[in-house]
């Protein structure tokens, strides 16, 4: 008797836990926004090197040194230069458009400046 008693419980759990779950509501489509892709113009690219960057945790990390754009000018990447003092021991570091937003006079990143010593690296 127990042992029926028993599986009867386990069993009414077991089809419960599904009937749970379904009651979870997913946003609309609409409500997603889509992200529309960086775009500058060659002007404004160059107006922007040289400008502070800062990591997400509000440090000076260094300074833009350059933007890649596609043939539609939108932002493919963005270089960076970090460390180093007045130019010397400074490593450049690429980041991809949504690990960055601009803002102001100022490019702020999606990484701590600890984290930021790990970017990809690339060439002067």
């Amino acid at each position: 008797m127990i042992r029926s008693v028993s599986l009867a419980v386990a069993l009414a759990a077991a089809l419960a836990i599904p009937a749970l779950a379904q009651d979870v509501k997913t946003p609309p489509a609409a409500a997603v926004q889509a992200v529309e892709p960086l775009r500058l113009t060659a002007e404004q690219a160059k107006a922007w090197v040289d400008k502070a960057v800062y990591s997400s945790d509000d440090k000076k990390i260094g300074e833009v040194a350059a933007f890649a754009s596609g043939a539609d000018g939108a932002v493919t990447e963005m270089h960076i230069d970090i460390g180093g003092f007045l130019g010397i021991g400074e490593t450049r570091v690429r980041l991809m458009p949504a690990q960055f937003k601009l803002q102001g006079d100022r490019a702020v990143l999606n990484v701590t400046a600890e984290q930021a010593k790990s970017l990809p690296k690339v060439q002067k």
